[in-house]
Formats: C-alpha cells, structure tokens, sequence
C-alpha cells in the first residue's frame, strides 16, 4: 500500500540523500518493523513503510538541516542539533514534499529518536526497531531482538534507560521527550504487572 502519491520519487529521494550504510540501516529497520508488527497486532504495511523511510533527513548536513527547521517552523532548540532534529525534519518532509498523510506513520517518523509520551505501538516498533535491527552489533543487540518478540515495552525501557544513561554520561541533556517517554513505558509495564497480580 502506497502512503504517498509520489512513491517512486520519494524512493529516489531516500536512495539520494542517504549514505550506503544508512540506507542499508534503514532497509534494516523496515524489516525489524514489519517482524515486530506481525507478532504484535500493528499494522505491517504501515510499520514497513516508517521503518524504510524513518531516517530519510538523517544524512542532511547542519546549515541543511536547520534551513529545513526554519522552513518548517520546528522548535528553537532543534538547531545545530542535527542529532536530534533530523526525525522530525524528516517526519516534516514525508508530510510536506510527499503528501504522506497517515498521523500514525508521521508520529513514528517523528519520534523515533526520543520516543514520546503516549507513543503509540507502531510508534514504540519504529523505536524499537531502529536501536536493534540486523546490523546493529553492540553485545545486547541479539538479546533484545528476542524480548522484543515477547515483551516489546520492555525492550524500550531497556533502550530508553541506555540511552538516557550514554547521553547523560556525555554531559549531554536527554532530553524532556525521552524523558517523558520512558516515563510513560514504565508506567505501562508497572499497570500491566499490577494487572497480571
């Protein structure tokens, strides 16, 4: 199913603008995407499609990236942060050049660096799929593809705790979306275990 009325450009966009080894990072996490959607109830053609086209501004240079925050009225505190600043310019993107309408799949888009408070599951899927699809090698990397299959929250929280760890021992801000996030995955495992008792 197509989410844009421009596919072959927006494909031809996507092979142009990123570097080898970030496009075969993304066709890595369209696949992890689909593999958790299928097992988890989340719409498979849509988690592809997010998935492929996640890191689609991840590659723009600084003076690039922070034209297209200005372009599109993103938030102050995305400029000089290509980092953080590249999903939602690309969710931007996708909504703005390529007519991709589908909320679920922006948000995805839109949050799969920080995470976000209320994320949906196709959202917490694209997150998830992003830190651990096939070319990621780091030592948990294998472990987590597995308890992502069972327990996906958990996989995020894991995520979410690593990464507000690495970025915090940086001297760097985590930031109020990751934050917020693990905050909102926390409570969400914490009611399903008092459920479960």
């Amino acid at each position: 199913m197509d989410y844009t009325d421009r596919p072959e450009e927006l494909e031809e966009y996507l092979k142009i603008n990123l570097k080898e080894s970030r496009f075969r990072h993304s066709l890595g996490v369209q696949k992890m995407a689909r593999h958790l959607a299928a097992i988890h109830g989340a719409d498979v053609d849509k988690a592809s499609f997010a998935g492929r086209y996640h890191d689609i501004a991840k590659c723009f240079k600084t003076d690039r990236m922070n034209e297209l925050i200005k372009k599109y009225s993103l938030p102050d505190y995305l400029t000089d942060n290509p980092a953080l600043a590249h999903s939602k310019v690309g969710a931007m993107i996708l909504k703005n050049e390529f007519n991709v309408c589908d909320t679920d799949i922006l948000n995805s888009v839109s949050s799969h660096t920080t995470g976000r408070d209320g994320m949906s599951l196709l959202e917490e899927i694209v997150y998830v799929s992003d830190a651990i699809e096939e070319n990621r090698s780091y030592e948990e990397a294998p472990a987590l593809r597995k308890q992502a299959e069972t327990d996906l929250d958990a996989a995020c929280l894991f995520i979410m705790d690593y990464t507000i760890d690495k970025v915090t021992r940086e001297g760097r801000d985590p930031g109020s979306d990751t934050l917020k996030s693990r905050e909102f995955i926390y409570r969400r495992i914490k009611e399903r275990t008092t459920d479960d008792n």
